[in-house]
């Protein structure tokens, strides 16, 4: 990696939350996350929901569509430590805004990404908070991603499906082991 793309990755982390901000999970009634994510903003928090490009087929129609990355979820950056952010999503959540009914209201602290699992997710995702599609060929069975944000994580792809065009990817999220499923499409295959 050039000195050039680490200070890009290093601003796009910073414009994406990353020194001083943490990141919430907030679970939501599944396919209700974008007027989750809408409530937050206009109450005044910093909420996103990370996708993931993937190829849809239809008969002879293909194309690259976005899905979620973590469905019934919507993520909020905020400085506020665990706690403290907690009573402050909880007190919004007791005003009973319209909407806030969608929201999972956590008694004990609303699960939080560390700062290496923040740096790991930020360099996969891109300034608009996406996990682009990858491309790569396998030579001697040995992928190498040539191009997209798997690129340097070959090792750790568990899984490809090639005719699917999916690899399985396994992330620490909140100190357990996440299976994501990305888009990887392998279009040589030498040895």
């Amino acid at each position: 990696m050039t000195t050039s793309q680490v200070a890009r990755e290093a601003v796009i982390f910073l414009l994406k939350g990353g020194e001083g901000l943490n990141w919430y999970f907030i679970e939501t009634e599944r396919f209700e996350e974008e007027k989750v994510k809408q409530i937050l903003i206009n109450s005044g928090f910093d909420a996103f929901i990370p996708k993931k490009e993937m190829y849809f087929k239809k008969g002879e129609f293909t194309e690259i569509t976005q899905r979620l990355l973590f469905p019934g979820t919507v993520m909020v950056c905020d400085p506020e430590s665990p706690p403290q952010f907690t009573q402050k999503l909880n007190d919004w959540l007791v005003l009973k805004k319209s909407g806030s009914e969608l929201i999972r209201l956590e008694s004990d602290t609303y699960y939080s990404l560390s700062n290496k699992e923040k740096a790991c997710l930020s360099q996969l995702l891109d300034s608009q908070r996406i996990l682009r599609f990858s491309t790569g060929v396998i030579r001697q069975r040995e992928l190498h991603v040539l191009k997209g944000p798997l690129q340097g994580h070959e090792k750790e792809i568990q899984k490809i499906k090639r005719h699917q065009r999916l690899a399985t990817l396994p992330v620490q999220l909140c100190g357990q082991t996440i299976a994501l499923i990305v888009g990887l499409e392998v279009i040589e295959k030498i040895g």
